[in-house]
């Protein structure tokens, strides 16, 4: 039977006319078992594959394309080392067997392996492992990938005079690069003078992206961020030139006369790290005859969308930008030798992780340790899901995400879609700025900050209030406080716990004109008149930025504008704040990009799961499981409070959407109605045997119930991503723009209308009966909103959790609590846009004296007040059942203890 035909891709086949070779920077068993690398091949012109550690690592420890081979290998007795190669050495036959037409044909289709990075200074184990590898892996198609330190040079020289091809690794400088070009000739002259065929190949692999990431680090500290974005590509070109010179010259004719190959430059890290850059920035300008690109999966899909060939970019002249750096104070020689330093511990790290992983998962098997994602489901309900997961995979939904696809969800040309989907990325470009991150956050505390004060709203603050939770201050860090409230006496807590004279404030708000933070800006700095004791975190182009630069605040974070608040949490809104904190950055980051890499696999749900997770969720729902209940306990035991914002903001609205219930007291399975599914973040060091016993009986009672383990406190990086990409799908499922929050903007207005209407109306309080029927009066399929306004405090949580399970037992109805205006900026979205079937019960206290807003013409007391009114008469106007009661200033726990000793003698 006759193959379908195949749709060549004109952006890359005239990227490949032009001299340039895409070769893929990624390896995956699922790429290639699903047909996805042939396709690529067919459509895409892939003329090759490398791999290194860091992709291995990414391939088998981010997926479960992997969990039969290593369970086979395990018992054959093999420890991790030899794991890794039998898989690493399988991989790179198959997917070079994919690419031998391509070898066939065009004399390409390499696919490259890599020596051990801890062998980078040892010349002979360094070739000792090449001869290993190419023996093993016996295709002309092969290249082994020899780093170009001093140690490889001589390796080299002897792998090409042996006939191994080698694809020569780490390249930065120029200088270097001619080294290595000379050690390929050296090698091939002594195969002529031995009489032996020249038809090796090479290529020599100069890494493009991180320059830019150094050298721009450079120029902001010498005030020269008019020349960022030019380093790279003016480095990458005067190696061409030297290519140029090299093999094009006397020396080298005679043996291509004899019939040698070039030494190809290829371009290495070709994925822009600044969001700011174009996507396709390290292809479009490095276009030239005789040349390789190596992409990963995001930049190859862009170029087919959307580069720019123009042949011959690469043959620019790079003296003008080298001559401007130079004369800005850049010593690109110190560059290049630093990144050589950084880029052989970038491999040798990735390398001792996944041999980590791959010993965790042969000792998984030898012993019997459970899977870390579980789901119990029943029949009918998993058919629905199954139905919805080949839906899913017919229409390439995962491809379709990370293509920025809007039609997704509702577009194009529908605001909040094609310019919030930053998200998806930002682990890469934050991975480059920890350092950077880091670096603040020391000279903070060593200009004797103690605390941190972070003055945000909604997504600005949430994150932050996870990760504090979660880490706490590591020693010589600070200590965060995350401020989101306009209660008065919570405002004053703040105020008399820290030292003011020793405290940062952080002002967070990705539009700059948040009321409440400015309004708590405003309180701060007229006690800390010092604008070097302030730090914004916004979008470029926000009047935040002028309100910075006019006080002189100590520094500006301007976050990638293509992420909305709710999805910000591993965006600087998230990791400023855990930098202050001494949080482990890079550790966060590198448990997302494992997430991101996993969620990246289009092959099917299996080896996706923020794929299956999202579509799981978002069908449940749609069959009337729409109450998603998260049980979580240590060592990530406040994500709750974090993911409710995520799923409530991003699916509540046209009539829809789905109700995430955090912190909710676990009860008996009889307890809940035919509305919940639980997913269950299990700890995987330190399981609790109860809480798994009643996760365990909720499932078998027929609750759906998800479970997915965490690994420690850094996967909280991990399951931030898998929450927001599978947000994202249930978005899809739904049928819903995940994106936009078209009711936040209805509390906002109505505070307005109330604080403009002038003196405040006097609020009317709920009887005992109204109240009663408010709370016990809902069917089946309804929730039960507690809206706290008033000071937070764990006594207050806790009576909050003692009438929720009063509540629950009741009447079998889910149950949130929030504080305001808190809410209003994240699970108010659902509560107006979502299904009409929230009940609504506004909890008032005002304690201690009120707090006056400087430059305001009201009082924070006032502004809550008006927050509380105007939401309770936008609830009412949406025909929602809501009623407000006033807890007593004196003792408002015990106010809140009297209604749940009431409410418990009439249910």
């Amino acid at each position: 039977m006759a193959s379908a035909p195949h749709t060549t891709n004109a952006n890359l086949a005239a990227l490949v006319a032009a001299g340039t070779a895409p070769w893929l920077d990624q390896i995956r068993r699922g790429l290639i078992a699903s047909g996805e690398l042939a396709r690529l091949r067919d459509e895409c012109s892939l003329r090759g594959v490398t791999s290194n550690p860091a992709i291995f690592e990414q391939a088998i420890l981010g997926s479960d394309d992997y969990d039969d081979a290593l369970t086979e290998l395990a018992h054959e007795g093999l420890d991790a080392v030899a794991l890794y190669e039998r898989l690493a050495v399988t991989d790179v036959q198959d997917a070079a067997d994919v690419l031998r037409r391509v070898y066939d044909e065009f004399g390409d289709g390499f696919v490259s392996l890599e020596v051990a990075p801890t062998l980078a200074g040892d010349t002979d184990a360094t070739l000792a492992q090449a001869r290993d590898y190419w023996a093993r892996l016996n295709r002309p198609n092969v290249m082994i990938k020899i780093p170009g330190t001093e140690a490889g040079g001589p390796a080299i020289e002897q792998a090409i005079f042996e006939g191994i091809n080698v694809n020569v690794t780490l390249l930065f400088g120029v200088e270097r690069y001619a080294q290595i070009a000379e050690a390929y000739i050296r090698g091939l002259e002594r195969r002529a003078a031995e009489g032996l065929p020249l038809e090796i190949h090479s290529v020599a692999s100069f890494f493009v992206s991180r320059v830019d990431t150094e050298v721009d680090k450079r120029l902001a500290a010498l005030g020269r961020g008019d020349l960022a974005g030019t380093a790279a590509l003016a480095n990458a070109r005067a190696a061409y030139a030297r290519y140029e010179q090299i093999f094009l010259g006397e020396r080298f004719a005679a043996l291509r006369a004899a019939g040698a190959l070039v030494q190809r430059p290829l371009w290495a890290s070709t994925g822009v790290k600044n969001p700011a850059y174009p996507e396709t920035l390290y292809v479009d300008g490095l276009i030239a005859p005789d040349t390789v690109n190596t992409m990963p999966m995001k930049t190859l899909l862009a170029a087919a969308e959307r580069a720019t060939v123009v042949p011959g970019t690469a043959r620019q002249d790079s003296a003008p930008a080298l001559a401007a750096l130079a004369g800005a104070g850049v010593d690109m020689d110190d560059v290049t030798a630093t990144l050589l330093e950084q880029g052989i511990a970038a491999f040798v790290e990735p390398m001792n992780k996944l041999l980590a992983g791959i010993e965790s998962a042969r000792q998984m098997v030898l012993t019997g340790r459970p899977q870390a994602i579980a789901a119990v489901i029943d029949s009918e309900l998993s058919d629905a899901v199954a139905s919805r997961v080949a839906q899913a995979v017919e229409e390439r939904i995962a491809r379709r995400v990370w293509a920025k696809d809007e039609s997704l969800w509702g577009g194009p040309e529908v605001a909040e879609i094609g310019d919030r989907l930053g998200w998806l990325t930002i682990s890469d470009a934050m991975t480059e700025r920890a350092d950077e991150l880091v670096e603040f956050a020391r000279g903070c505390a060593r200009d004797g900050l103690t605390d941190a004060v972070l003055l945000g709203m909604g997504g600005s603050s949430l994150a932050p209030e996870v990760l504090w939770r979660t880490f706490g201050a590591t020693e010589g860090a600070l200590a965060l406080h995350v401020l989101d409230s306009t209660d008065p006496a919570a405002i004053l807590a703040v105020t008399e716990t820290i030292d003011l004279d020793r405290t940062l404030f952080v002002v967070s708000t990705k539009s700059g004109g948040t009321i409440e933070t400015l309004s708590l800006f405003e309180h701060f700095y007229s006690l800390v008149p010092d604008g070097s004791r302030f730090v914004a975190i916004t979008d470029p182009g926000s009047s935040l930025l002028g309100l910075a630069r006019e006080h002189g605040f100590r520094a500006s974070f301007e976050n990638d504008p293509n992420i909305g608040g709710r999805y910000s949490a591993l965006s600087l809104f998230g990791l400023v704040p855990a930098a202050l904190i001494g949080a482990p950055l890079h550790a966060l980051l590198e448990r997302a990009v494992l997430a991101e890499q996993a969620c990246a696999h289009f092959d099917g749900t299996q080896s996706n799961p923020g794929l299956w997770l999202g579509l799981a969720i978002g069908e449940l729902a749609r069959r009337g499981r729409d109450k998603l209940t998260f049980v979580v306990g240590d060592p990530v035991s406040s994500f709750g409070l974090w993911v409710e914002q995520l799923v409530a903001e991003s699916t509540g609205k046209q009539g829809r959407g789905i109700l995430p219930v955090a912190d909710e007291p676990l009860l008996a399975p009889e307890s809940y109605g035919a509305d919940r599914v639980f997913v269950h973040l299990r700890d995987g060091e330190r399981a609790n045997a109860d809480t798994d016993a009643r996760v365990e009986a909720l499932g078998a009672a027929g609750h759906p119930t998800l479970t997915l383990t965490v690994d420690g406190s850094e996967d909280l990086g991990r399951m931030f991503f898998l929450a927001e990409f599978a947000t994202a799908v249930a978005g899809w499922v739904l049928e819903i723009n995940p994106f936009d929050q078209p009711n936040v903007a209805e509390a906002k207005d109505a505070t307005k209308r109330v604080l403009a209407a002038g003196p405040l109306p006097t609020p009317q309080f709920a009887d005992d009966a109204a109240l009663h029927a408010l709370l016990t009066g809902g069917g089946p399929g309804s929730y039960i909103a507690l809206m706290g306004y008033l000071a937070p405090s764990v006594e207050f949580d806790e009576e909050v959790a003692a009438l929720r399970a009063t509540l629950l037992a009741g009447t079998r109805l889910a149950t949130t609590f929030g504080y305001g205006p808190r809410f209003l900026h994240s699970t108010g979205q659902l509560h107006k846009g979502g299904a009409p079937v929230g009940r609504f019960l506004s909890l008032i206290a005002d304690t201690g004296p009120d707090v006056e807003i400087p430059g305001a013409a009201y009082s924070f007391r006032t502004l809550k007040t008006a927050q509380a009114i105007g939401d309770l008469e936008t609830l009412r106007e949406l025909g929602l059942p809501a009623e407000r009661v006033r807890l007593q200033s004196e003792d408002p726990v015990g106010a809140l203890r009297a209604i749940t000793a009431s409410i418990k003698e009439q249910t």
